[in-house]
């Protein structure tokens, strides 16, 4: 099938989900989702072009830490090196995260500038790369279905989330591994993006 298709041409480590994911088919999520999961450009810009209301990106974290095994290895660092954790939640039209994003970065890896960027601009990484021009390619790696992260506070998402995670490599090497929650509602059976202002009720039975 298609979807079987998709998932194995373009998710690299499919078959190896961490233990807290679960595999999803492609055929239970709606479009919008579908194409989050292969996006390969900014999420903040796609979110605000199909809802048509403003993304708030609001940082909760950005600070030093040691890569642990599961990091260190698709970022191809030592065990325990020291790398950049960055935490960030986005709202839609909700009080609610709609998006939760966290990327370790390798800083040796890219321009000095980066990290100045990153901090000052209000779309995040990608908005940081493009800002730069900084080009990079994007290995999707796997997704799956997840809780919320409990930062910056534990939220009450009955459907879940959709987790992904991906890298961005330049000059060859990978330089910040990412990992994004998208909240899910389900509707007749469908999963879609929650806080997006276009919450529907069950239709009767």
């Amino acid at each position: 099938m298609v979807a079987d298709q998709l998932a194995a041409r373009h998710f690299t480590a499919q078959d190896a989900l961490p233990d807290d994911v679960q595999p999803v088919e492609l055929q239970r999520l709606n479009s919008f989702l579908r194409g989050l999961l292969l996006l390969d450009g900014t999420v903040s810009r796609a979110l605000e072009a199909e809802t048509l209301h403003p993304v708030e990106v609001e940082p909760v974290e950005q600070t030093e830490c040691e890569a642990g095994a599961a990091v260190a290895a698709p970022l191809q660092i030592a065990d325990g090196e020291r790398c950049i954790r960055r935490r960030v939640v986005m709202h839609i039209a909700s009080p609610t995260p709609s998006v939760w994003g966290e990327s370790y970065v390798v800083p040796q890896r890219l321009p000095e500038a980066f990290l100045n960027a990153l901090t000052e601009n209000s779309q995040g990484i990608g908005g940081s790369l493009q800002q730069l021009r900084l080009e990079g390619a994007r290995e999707l790696l796997w997704f799956g279905l997840a809780s919320p992260p409990s930062w910056p506070e534990a939220t009450d998402a009955r459907a879940g989330t959709l987790r992904r995670s991906y890298l961005i490599i330049t000059g060859g090497r990978p330089a910040l591994l990412i990992t994004e929650d998208f909240a899910l509602q389900e509707n007749g059976g469908v999963l879609s993006l929650a806080g997006t202002g276009r919450e529907t009720a069950p239709r009767a039975q």
